[in-house]
């Protein structure tokens, strides 16, 4: 898949790009910045995470899953009488509770933030443009991808340049 990529050299600028491109009808934008920017989610409107609703409900699932298979064996299959308690001592099983709970949740975080976050990739074609490394230290980057409906190569190119964009390169992936 094609992309043009364009290269702004303050955040104010990058961020009224993204929103005066969006507002020709851009919707499919990547960026990549050296430092996290406030109020870039929204300008590319993109959605809420459900990393954290994952994290919550495996983590819930996870003590719910401790809680009844400590159940199960202390105080159905094996009870024992220690010390005139009942089988069924509900203050003895928070601890493994609360700790299976909070293990399998940081895991579903751990591992979520992997997949979502595409970081298991070892190149991605935008490695081949030129100063593109100046993503990690002082420039911001704005990619549009060609699935954009608004994606035509003069014109984005164009729109690139109208909206500050210093340097612009067109990635032309083979086999599309």
């Amino acid at each position: 898949m094609n992309r043009m990529l364009g290269e702004y050299a303050d955040a104010d600028a990058f961020l009224r790009a993204i929103a005066a491109l969006r507002s020709k009808g851009y919707a499919r934008l990547e960026a990549y910045t050296p430092y996290p920017l406030h109020g870039l989610d929204e300008a590319l409107g993109a959605p809420r995470s459900r990393l954290a609703r994952a994290a919550f409900v495996v983590g819930i699932a996870a003590a719910a899953g401790a809680y009844g298979l400590q159940w199960l064996v202390d105080a159905y299959l094996y009870p024992l009488d220690v010390g005139g308690r009942p089988p069924h001592f509900p203050l003895a099983f928070v601890p493994i509770t609360f700790e299976m709970g909070v293990l399998f949740a940081a895991f579903t975080a751990f591992f979520g933030v992997l997949a979502l976050g595409r970081l298991l990739r070892l190149w991605h074609p935008i490695f081949e443009v030129e100063r593109i490394e100046s993503a990690t230290s002082d420039h911001f980057w704005l990619e549009v991808a060609a699935a954009d409906r608004c994606f035509d190569v003069e014109r984005t190119a164009a729109d690139l340049r109208q909206t500050g964009a210093g340097h612009v390169a067109l990635i032309e992936e083979v086999g599309s």
